[in-house]
């Protein structure tokens, strides 16, 4: 998928949760009119409408986005997900996390999507869908899944394609809120919030960076294809490990969860 596919993607999705978000409407209306009770129909609409309302703006925003964007040509050959060292992160509307990744001229080269999404997750508030694990899928540029990864409240399971468990890692909090520790193997990944919550820093335990993610930036040239300012900009050491960037993933799995919720 390029990023016009993402956008119209986006836009259609968008329309969708937004008519989706009228039937609640239609049906709660019907019902307490009958019983007369019409304070609590109103304190119980509200936020659908609302959350209508978001998503039929966000439907019309993409749309615009599509006639400003600058059309690109690929080359036949596409990098492993794993190679790319400076990736945007976009998000789908979706009951649950679905996080593509592109690089630099709008070339999608993987997604990460939960693999159990369902109608009713929609309407789940977030503190009730955080109190059971779930199950990611990391996909490459041709739709293959590569790796699995389970969330839990404290831990991540990764798995390969074959549903063998590579590792888990262990989410430990330190007395700086800022800063969190994933123990996996005899392997440490340090991430520290920076700037506001608009910056991430994940190092090794002897301080020696794995990558950065920021919000709000990008070289000049892209915001051509990638309309907007607030794409998060993945930018990875080139010296980090394949095992290291798969367990960078899955940290940003947990951390963006909710995103588009």
């Amino acid at each position: 998928m390029d990023l016009e596919k993402y956008y119209r993607n986006t836009a259609v999705i968008s329309l969708n949760a937004s008519l989706i978000s009228c039937i609640p409407i239609i049906m709660l209306s019907v019902l307490f009119m009958l019983m007369n009770l019409r304070f609590l129909l109103i304190l119980l609409v509200l936020p659908f409408g609302i959350y209508s309302i978001i998503t039929f703006v966000q439907f019309y925003l993409y749309k615009k986005r599509i006639g400003k964007m600058e059309y690109n040509t690929y080359e036949n050959s596409v990098p492993s997900i794993l190679e790319l060292r400076t990736a945007v992160l976009t998000f789908l509307p979706a009951p649950s996390l679905r996080l593509s990744i592109f690089n630099g001229q709008g070339k999608q080269l993987g997604e990460i999507r939960d693999l159990n999404f369902s109608f009713i997750r929609w309407y789940l508030p977030n503190f009730i869908d955080r109190l059971y694990s779930k199950s990611y899928g990391f996909y490459n540029s041709e739709d293959m899944l590569q790796y699995v990864f389970i969330v839990k409240r404290n831990s991540i399971e990764i798995k390969n394609k074959q549903n063998k468990l590579i590792s888990v890692m262990l989410e430990c909090p330190t007395t700086n809120r800022t800063i969190t520790h994933f123990h996996y193997d005899e392997e440490i990944i340090i991430m520290e919030q920076k700037l506001a919550y608009t910056e991430l820093q994940f190092y090794r335990s002897d301080g020696y960076p794995i990558a950065s993610l920021t919000k709000g930036w990008m070289p000049k040239e892209w915001t051509k294809r990638f309309i907007g300012t607030n794409f998060p900009l993945l930018t990875i050491n080139h010296h980090a490990s394949d095992k290291e960037i798969i367990h960078l993933y899955a940290l940003l799995v947990k951390n963006f969860a909710y995103t588009n919720h």
